[in-house]
């Protein structure tokens, strides 16, 4: 994947920036992501003056990223959470989990509203570079088609089975490459087998009946 794709650049994230840009790419594209995201931070100047701003003006900046009423809510809850573990210091930041055990820090993510495994395990890897693999939608659906993970695998199992068989290293090149291999070749509804660098090793083209 690495020789296709090339190997993704590690780039220094700010944790709070990211857990927002994660909890705003639940079911959407990259793209609405991006602006929503960017709609945030060019109308507030910090993540106080998101909490102190009306829901329905916040909702309206992040609305081209859908759900906005939803995301508004967990944005927000998860924002306040973290400035309660602040322990006064009204700062808002995720840096009680720098030092942390990784299974830890996932655990403690895992608590803040609208977070579950894959935005707790992209916060960590990106931002933190601890060992945990996220397993979003495109990551998902190629390991089973390559026969890494059971079928009736739940998303947990996957991940841990995922982080097993993956080396430390590669946790950021697998998780990236594979969203790009599923955009481009390995989508959900027509998967291009017949042009898949993978082809000769991957059963899915056989057990869908798609052979070349």
């Amino acid at each position: 994947m690495e020789r296709a794709y090339g190997l993704p650049k590690r780039r220094g994230s700010n944790p709070v920036d990211l857990l927002v840009q994660t909890i705003l790419s639940q079911n959407t594209t990259s793209a609405n992501t991006h602006r929503a995201f960017e709609n945030l931070k060019r109308r507030y100047p910090d993540y106080q003056a998101l909490l102190d701003a009306p829901d329905e003006e916040v909702a309206r900046a992040i609305r081209c990223g859908g759900l906005a009423n939803i995301k508004t809510k967990r944005i927000k809850e998860a924002l306040e959470k973290i400035k309660e573990r602040g322990e006064g210091t009204g700062s808002i930041d995720l840096d009680f989990l720098k030092d942390a055990d990784p299974e830890v820090a996932r655990d403690r993510l895992m608590d803040l509203p609208g977070v579950g495994p894959k935005t707790a395990a992209v916060v960590l890897l990106f931002a933190f570079n601890m060992p945990l693999l996220p397993v979003d939608t495109h990551v998902n659906r190629l390991s089973r088609r390559l026969g890494f993970v059971p079928v009736e695998a739940s998303l947990e199992e996957a991940e841990r089975i995922l982080e097993m068989i993956t080396p430390r290293d590669k946790y950021c090149s697998f998780h990236v490459n594979l969203i790009r291999h599923g955009r481009a070749v390995c989508s959900a509804r027509a998967p291009f087998c017949d042009g898949c660098i993978l082809r000769e090793v991957c059963p899915y083209p056989d057990l869908a009946g798609q052979k070349g």
